[in-house]
């Protein structure tokens, strides 16, 4: 079995405590959650999880620079948006996977888990 640690970077504290508790809910330590890149950099750059959540779009920002800091150490990840899914992810993203808000935590559950068992 895999370590079930997911980092979650998302802007909207209500989300952020949704996604918090539904993951603990299905047996995952939560790192965060954090709402910005400054705040969640230096979390992802430490790697101390074997998955995470990034929703897309923080406010005025993107978590575009903590998928390139994942993908540089090979730690899986989802995208979340309030967008279609897939709109707004550069071409460097693209094979990663995009859920739509508002996602089931069934759906992320199962989207985690399949990204840890192929990691």
């Amino acid at each position: 079995m895999h370590d079930r640690s997911v980092l979650v970077v998302e802007d909207n504290p209500v989300l952020a405590e949704s996604i918090t508790f539904a993951l603990t809910t299905f047996g995952w330590r939560v790192v965060g959650p954090f709402g910005s890149v400054a705040d969640a950099l230096p979390e992802a750059t430490a790697g101390r999880f074997s998955t995470a959540v990034l929703d897309l779009d923080l406010g005025s920002e993107s978590s575009l620079p903590i998928a390139a800091v994942l993908r540089e150490n090979s730690i899986p990840f989802v995208f979340l948006t309030g967008h279609e899914a897939g709109r707004e992810i550069p071409p460097q993203f693209e094979d990663e996977t995009c859920l739509s808000k508002p996602v089931t935590p069934e759906a992320l559950v199962m989207e985690l888990e399949s990204k840890i068992d192929t990691a």
